[in-house]
């Protein structure tokens, strides 16, 4: 199997490229985290700069790592899609599905480990940057030097590269279980009598339920307790992982929602984005994934910070968690940003044969693009709708509890930020990549 990877792996550079551009990123961040850690556990760290030089790193190498693993399993996702064929051939000449999973596991920790030094130098130097920028501002002492040693970083490049095993392990289990002989076909399923997904969305209630469960115990705290801003970010995170879970019934419902519109007011184009999201929902999946990740914990977060800095609380303490707060909103954006792209590119390049036919069929450029916007049109909107929701209800006990008006939580600023950079980014790729394939499909 291991031969069949390499050889695999040479003949899908694009695939490869886009899996290696997340795990380098991931990399990067994960490892910069872990070079700030060692600093903090270091002699030379002044005692005083100790919690902080701690607390900060875990705390964003946690959510880094999350990220990683959720952008790693939908991008595999998708590239594999492209290779059902090939896959459904290595199936019937007598492989099992277990060394389908064998041989793409492979192919990503061998793509992981060619970003590895690269993203281990690339993660020095972002961890000795955030460390000046930290002490430029006068949270650490001048006296705690860069000192992240070589255990701890390496220590990150190994959790990155095992968070990538299991997202190719997680991503192709679906694929590698599909039928070599109707490859369309979804993976045989017990007989349970269980509905299909009641378990992911059990999992999913879990999460939610856990994330509001860590807002709402800001309602039991003092305004002035710090707790308040570390109950309510990781409630947004858990509540917005909850609801990418629930990717497919937000699908399901952008695609009841375009039908109902179509009945109203049919167009070619508007009829042909219903009949692709009914039958191949896959295709849009992680554009709703990423986009109602990056609105509900962006525009949270952004939206608990305003609310923060409008009470007017100046001290170290605060300073400290705005600066956490902002940057897990720029993390979250770059790895949106990469994510998302790298998933439309995918997903849209997969479709030249479909665009082809409906060229030969009568279609114009033009026609086909307008179909594949109200597609992603379809999904930006319940993306929008679900990310702002969980990010409202999240912040709203903040709210309450700072302020006393719970409208603050819904200040206009945050979400419109959030929402145009996502759009923007969203409609963007899709306008320039859909475009070049339709063209020359």
């Amino acid at each position: 199997m291991i031969r069949i990877a390499m050889r695999s792996f040479a003949h899908h550079r694009t695939a490869a490229i886009t899996t290696g551009l997340v795990t380098l990123v991931g990399t990067i961040l994960v490892t910069g985290m872990m070079c700030l850690l060692g600093t903090g556990l270091a002699e030379s760290t002044v005692a005083a700069d100790r919690a902080f030089l701690v607390q900060f790193p875990l705390i964003m190498g946690g959510w880094a790592v999350s990220i990683v693993l959720f952008a790693m399993v939908s991008t595999i996702s998708v590239a594999l899609t492209g290779r059902a064929g090939e896959i459904a051939g290595i199936r019937l000449i007598g492989a099992s599905p277990r060394q389908v999973q064998q041989m793409l596991v492979i192919e990503t920790a061998a793509i992981s480990a060619i970003t590895a030094l690269p993203g281990l130098a690339t993660g020095y130097l972002v961890g000795w940057i955030v460390t000046q920028s930290i002490r430029s501002v006068g949270l650490t002492d001048a006296a705690s030097v860069f000192a992240p040693g070589v255990l701890l970083p390496a220590l990150g490049v190994l959790i990155v590269l095992a968070a990538s095993v299991l997202a190719a392990w997680i991503g192709s289990r679906s694929l590698a279980h599909r039928s070599p002989v109707a490859d369309a076909s979804p993976p045989p399923r017990r007989r349970t009598g269980r509905r299909p997904g009641r378990r992911r969305r059990i999992t999913a209630a879990i999460i939610i339920a856990a994330g509001l469960a860590s807002s709402a115990t800001v309602l039991a705290m003092d305004p002035a307790d710090v707790l308040t801003t570390a109950m309510t970010g990781p409630g947004c995170v858990l509540v917005a992982v909850g609801l990418c879970i629930l990717a497919p019934e937000l699908v399901a419902t952008a695609n009841a929602t375009l039908n109902a519109l179509c009945s109203a007011r049919t167009t070619a184009p508007s009829h042909l984005a219903a009949i692709n999201l009914s039958a191949a929902p896959d295709r849009i999946r992680p554009a709703v994934t990423f986009l109602t990740l990056f609105v509900s914990v962006a525009a949270g977060t952004l939206s608990m910070q305003g609310i923060e800095n409008s009470v007017g609380t100046a001290n170290s303490t605060a300073q400290v968690l705005a600066t956490i707060n902002y940057f897990v909103v720029a993390l979250i954006a770059a790895f949106m940003a990469i994510a998302l792209t790298n998933n439309l590119v995918a997903s849209i390049t997969q479709r030249r044969a479909e665009f082809a036919v409906m060229s030969l069929i009568g279609s114009t450029n033009a026609q086909t693009q307008r179909m594949l916007i109200r597609e992603i049109g379809a999904a930006t909107a319940i993306s929008v709708i679900a990310g702002s929701v969980g990010a409202f209800v999240t912040v709203l006990p903040f709210a309450i509890v700072k302020t006393g008006n719970p409208l603050q939580a819904a200040a206009p600023l945050p979400y419109a930020v959030t929402i145009v950079i996502g759009v923007g980014v969203t409609f963007g790729v899709t306008s320039l990549v859909g475009r070049r394939t339709i063209r020359t499909a």
